[in-house]
């Protein structure tokens, strides 16, 4: 069967290549459907349907959102979000008004820890880019040499808890799924080997999350059968993705290179079919 990849990065947020090059390598590695999942935005999804278009591979137009919930930080994957509605755009929005100021706060932060970063590099660094974050003071530091890869400045500078870490806001997982529905979506738990707070799994399904995300680079196999049969005991869609963010000097796998079923996609359609026609009987 076709190989799949639902969960891509493009500098249209901490990605390091253009919509068109992402679709570029999916054409080149033989995958047959592709989602691209910026984190909170979706400025880069228009060249990337028209390019996908054009290489004749299925694109299945995504977001990946950072929530909050008291049990800790979730990712969550809208997929078929319309991303042309006005309350989804504002949605996404909200949270990023406070990301230059964080930005700057982090520079200091580092500036006092005697590895001096300007905030005006990291906006340089983000220029193409749809939102600014901390994968790009990651890009700087490395570039100084402050640090050997990009996992070693969020282990001991920006990841939470560190020295250089400042909270932002970011809207909740419940109305993050809710606002994904709405939009007429469907909401996936991002990468959930990395969440280290089960309870916070357990809290997703009963805020309504309709699938998970079992197939990736961070899960291994052992993995991977926890998870699905997580979900189907939950009644959970199954995805899977690369998480893929281009040409990372830490990240030595290419585009392809996980195997996903095509039976993923095909449940997620199932499960927006299912979600759709629910919302069409609310309208009614």
């Amino acid at each position: 069967m076709p190989n799949i990849d639902l969960h891509i990065h493009t500098n249209a947020s901490d990605g390091t290549l253009t919509p068109s090059q992402v679709v570029a390598e999916a054409h080149a590695a033989g995958l047959a459907v592709i989602s691209i999942t910026d984190h909170d935005t979706t400025a880069g999804l228009q060249e990337a349907v028209r390019t996908a278009r054009a290489r004749q591979i299925v694109l299945v137009p995504g977001v990946e959102i950072s929530a909050t919930h008291p049990a800790g930080e979730a990712h969550i994957l809208g997929y078929w979000v319309d991303y042309e509605d006005a309350a989804f755009q504002e949605f996404l929005s909200s949270p990023l008004s406070t990301r230059s100021p964080r930005i700057a706060e982090m520079c200091k932060l580092l500036d006092a820890l005697g590895l001096p970063v300007d905030p005006e590099e990291v906006f340089r660094e983000a220029e193409e880019a749809a939102s600014v974050g901390r994968p790009h003071i990651a890009r700087v530091m490395l570039r100084k040499g402050y640090v050997t890869t990009m996992d070693e400045a969020f282990d001991r500078f920006l990841g939470e808890g560190q020295p250089a870490y400042v909270k932002r806001f970011k809207n909740t997982t419940a109305d993050t799924i809710a606002m994904i529905h709405a939009s007429k979506g469907v909401s996936v738990i991002a990468h959930p080997g990395l969440i280290r707070n089960p309870a916070l799994i357990t809290s997703l399904i009963r805020e309504g999350v309709m699938g998970i995300e079992v197939y990736c680079h961070d899960h291994d196999p052992e993995k991977v059968r926890v998870l699905a049969a997580l979900a189907e005991e939950h009644g959970l869609v199954v995805t899977g993705g690369s998480d893929y963010h281009g040409k990372m000097l830490e990240k030595t796998f290419r585009l392809g290179d996980l195997r996903v079923p095509y039976a993923c996609y095909s449940r997620l359609e199932e499960a927006r079919e299912r979600l759709l026609a629910k919302l069409s009987r609310g309208s009614a």
